[in-house]
């Protein structure tokens, strides 16, 4: 008698046990999956870079686009890396959840069709230096500051020269035409504020009413070539100049960087 009570309390105990394990079971695995998080970033950040004596083996991604990801010139080039804290890479992300993961592993051509990009291929897959966890670390750190930056109000900027000159270094526009706007993979708009630029890499359909929007109202014009230039003026084909819908590029940005591309005359 004494045994099977005793095997009564023990199969009890052993069912409220693994009941509770389950209703805790929950809560472990999410504490775990945060401190894995925790841990991935910090080790992203550690890739990122800037290297150090103490910890030379990094990508040091912090070389060009600074060491809080927030962009600066591309050493030995007239281009500019762009902010990685920026909403408009969440937008992209989006559109496609690998996007980073791409640009990180193929390079910069992923972003501007430019195989001449400086941002060059990380992944090992591609004879790269980075390897699968790497490449995964610096795309969950990229990530999580794009969507930082997504979760914030959009900024307003003066609608100053200067201010449009920030928002020209800070959406990546340097990438395609050169922090001095004398192009790179992109056209030369150095004189874009006293003259139409119609030598393009890929030519639109519809340059005709690109020249009577200019000659109108070159602001209206360049607005509509900036937010999408390939519904605008090319049948809905693609035309080099990517898009920036407003979740990328907002109105006082636009406005700004408008006004600073008007006062670019030769």
């Amino acid at each position: 008698m004494r045994l099977k009570t005793l095997g009564v309390i023990l199969i009890s105990g052993l069912a409220i046990f693994t009941l509770f394990y389950w209703l805790t079971d929950s809560g472990r695995l999410e504490a775990r999956s945060k401190t894995q998080e925790e841990e991935q970033l910090a080790y992203g950040k550690e890739m990122f870079g800037p290297a150090t004596n103490a910890n030379p083996a990094t990508a040091n991604c912090a070389r060009c686009h600074g060491p809080e990801g927030k962009g600066g010139p591309v050493p030995g080039t007239k281009r500019l890396a762009p902010n990685l804290h920026s909403s408009s890479i969440a937008t992209k992300l989006k559109a496609n959840p690998d996007y980073v993961h791409l640009v990180i592993s193929y390079g910069g051509v992923v972003v501007s069709g430019d195989v001449n990009s400086p941002m060059p291929a990380w992944s090992t897959e591609v004879g790269g230096p980075l390897t699968v966890q790497q490449v995964d670390a610096l795309t969950a750190l990229v990530t999580s500051w794009a969507q930082a930056s997504a979760g914030q109000p959009a900024e307003t900027v003066p609608n100053t020269v200067q201010a449009g000159q920030a928002v020209y270094s800070q959406s990546g526009c340097a990438g395609c035409h050169g922090a001095d706007l004398s192009g790179v993979s992109g056209p030369n708009i150095q004189n874009i504020g006293a003259a139409l630029v119609t030598a393009l890499p890929n030519p639109p359909s519809g340059l005709a009413a690109m020249q009577s929007d200019y000659k109108a109202n070159k602001r209206t014009f360049l607005e509509k070539w900036i937010r999408d230039s390939a519904t605008n003026y090319n049948k809905g084909q693609a035309t080099g100049m990517p898009p920036h819908p407003e979740g990328t590029l907002s109105k006082s940005q636009l406005d700004a960087l408008i006004t600073f591309l008007l006062a670019q005359k030769k």
